[in-house]
């Protein structure tokens, strides 16, 4: 994509949402969310449409939906708009919450969603906590649901969703799922869509993006993630599956622009050959015990915690802000980092293996980075700028919505107290228009002339404008 507009902009704001984040104060309470007297933006002028969010906290599935839904639609022309999104946090009944949403905003309207982590969800209008014992806690009463809801004469969308289970792989059923958003809205193959969303449940995340570039071609814009856990749904539409996927296609000839990056240090760090692996671990680094050639490159940190504290978790802690990559170049000789979680493999330290949930191949050439929970909050928080930056989109057009699939693993180095910031500071990058964020476990995303990716601790945000 070309840039029409200084690189000096992004900076300020990137600038900008870092001096927020310092202002905002430290001893934050549990952010109180106080919805918005007219949620429903309505733009005039050439990009007619009415965009509003909304969120609930309640445990029963059908009071969160009207709840939610009610709230984004306050001031709607429109009560039953042409598109939502849906994310609930893992444990949610999924399938109550999308029954309930196709009743509440019409048959008409196409619905694409999933699970987020247990933790959270977000909006422009907050980050709505849910689990409050960690990521584990599914049982906890209380949930979290944020719904968007997008009515324009100026987008058309398209939803479909496939199982598993009978398909012969997650491949196939992802082609499955987006020939089936394509001919929901009479759209062929050869009609490549201006942006595709998909969510999937956990594991499958390489395999779903190699089957929509099955349909429509590596040149085509994909972004989203791996549904949150650790329970894992998702939704097209009426569908909803334990195993699964969906996809949601967008035609339009307004601004689109994305982010998909991560936000760690890939300067003169040491990297090796992934010489033996096994599925999704790595087995060997230039022929040794992987997790012992980790050590050395973390300066001896992962046996010193192994033997201070005999806690596995804290390796897995130190592991986060400390990933491994790899990189991609395009034709046109763009750097490209896809980053990868890594975790020892089994909790007994005798095992020396390291997982991660992408899948790298033996011979491919893997690089240490290095991040903090800081630089990662802003990271994100400059997202919408990012996005116009990439798209060529200038301080002058509004954006209409932002949707947004953050890693878990990313949100979950940033300190408790702290996370209620991120909707402020996307706000601020994002003019105040509506946003939806996930908490997924893996992300998906594309580069431009090299194609779409599936990696682990990245950032996304779509962003459509006048």
């Amino acid at each position: 994509m070309k840039t029409r507009y200084p690189i000096l902009f992004t900076v300020m704001l990137v600038i900008a949402a870092g001096g927020l984040l310092r202002l905002l104060s430290r001893e934050e309470k549990e952010l109180r969310i106080v919805p918005m007297e007219k949620p429903v933006m309505e733009h005039a002028g050439g990009s007619r449409a009415e965009v509003g969010t909304g969120w609930s906290t309640c445990d029963d599935p059908a009071e969160a939906v009207r709840e939610a839904v009610s709230m984004a639609l306050r001031g709607a022309k429109n009560r039953h708009p042409d598109f939502a999104v849906i994310f609930a946090t893992s444990g949610s009944d999924m399938r109550s919450v999308i029954s309930e949403a196709r009743e509440a905003l019409g048959a008409g309207a196409r619905i694409f969603g999933g699970t987020s982590d247990s933790r959270a969800v977000m909006t422009n209008g907050g980050f709505i906590r849910a689990a409050e014992k960690g990521y584990l806690d599914v049982e906890t009463v209380r949930r979290g649901l944020a719904v968007m809801t997008v009515t324009s004469k100026d987008i058309l969308f398209g939803v479909g969703a496939a199982g598993v289970s009978d398909r012969s792989s997650p491949r196939e059923a992802a082609a499955a799922a987006m020939l089936s958003a394509m001919r929901s809205i009479g759209r062929s193959p050869g009609e490549r869509p201006g942006i595709t969303l998909t969510m999937s449940t956990y594991g499958m995340g390489d395999e779903v993006v190699q089957g929509i570039e099955d349909v429509v071609g590596k040149g085509a814009v994909v972004l989203g993630g791996t549904a949150g856990g650790p329970k894992f749904a998702v939704a097209g539409d009426g569908d909803v599956y334990d195993e699964g996927i969906t996809t949601a296609v967008m035609y339009t000839d307004l601004p689109i622009a994305w982010a998909f990056e991560g936000g760690f240090d890939v300067g003169d760090l040491p990297s090796g050959i992934a010489t033996r692996v096994d599925g999704h671990a790595i087995l060997e680094i230039d022929d040794r015990p992987a997790l012992d050639v980790y050590d050395e490159w973390l300066g001896g940190r992962i046996n010193q915690l192994l033997q201070e504290l005999g806690d596995m978790g804290a390796v897995k802690d130190v592991l986060t802000l400390n990933p491994i990559y790899r990189q991609y170049t395009s034709p046109s000789g763009r750097r490209y980092f896809l980053y990868s979680h890594p975790w020892p493999r089994y909790e007994q330290p005798q095992d020396r293996a390291i997982s991660t949930s992408t899948r790298i191949r033996a011979g491919e050439r893997v690089h240490l980075s290095q991040g903090t929970w800081e630089r990662l909050m802003n990271r994100i928080g400059s997202l919408p700028a990012t996005a116009r930056l990439n798209g060529g989109i200038g301080p002058g057009r509004k954006p209409l919505f932002g949707i947004a699939f953050l890693c878990g693993g990313v949100m979950g180095t940033i300190p408790e107290k702290e996370r209620g910031k991120l909707s402020f500071l996307i706000n601020y990058a994002n003019e105040d228009a509506p946003f939806i964020a996930a908490f997924t476990w893996g992300e998906q995303g594309h580069f431009t002339e090299v194609g779409n990716k599936h990696g682990n601790l990245l950032t996304s945000f779509l962003l459509v404008s006048e």
